[in-house]
């Protein structure tokens, strides 16, 4: 065969060729890129869900009761009966801070959610003196009510 880049009647040409190996050592990135693509579809995800679900999903029941326990010390220390009546319970007997002149709350120590009811250990500085006191609060039509001290 002359190598004159002509190829006469009859003669074989072959066109396999033999590939060159791949450096020892040398990785392609593909691996790499399909994390990088999981990673990107997990944080998309997670924003998404972040920014539809109502900021009130994310708020624990012994929140709701504290913020409850919160806002009926503040109207008994405004004297708010209408407030009062509308974070008690129905027909409540023993209504906490009740005959209270001043009160001032000063920490919610423990809230203890047991399905729709709760009990909450309250510190509050009734009419000059601090006190610690053990709430009583239910869940009716989906909002925490103060039944009892």
């Amino acid at each position: 065969m002359v190598a004159t880049g002509r190829v006469s009647p009859g003669e074989k040409i072959s066109t396999m060729s033999t590939p060159e190996p791949e450096p020892a050592g040398r990785s392609t990135a593909l691996p790499f890129v399909a994390a990088a693509a999981v990673v990107a579809v997990v944080a998309i995800v997670v924003a998404v869900l972040s920014l539809t679900r109502s900021p009130e999903d994310n708020v624990s029941e012994n929140q709701r009761v504290g913020t409850v326990v919160a806002e009926y010390v503040e109207a008994a220390g405004q004297n708010d009966g209408d407030r009062l009546a509308s974070l008690q319970c129905a027909g409540i007997v023993n209504a906490p801070l009740r005959d209270a002149e001043s009160v001032d709350l000063d920490t919610i120590d423990e809230v203890r959610v047991n399905g729709d009811t709760a009990e909450v250990d309250v510190t509050v500085t009734l009419d000059g003196s601090e006190q610690t006191l053990t709430w009583n609060a239910v869940r009716q039509d989906e909002a925490w009510k103060i039944c009892s001290s």
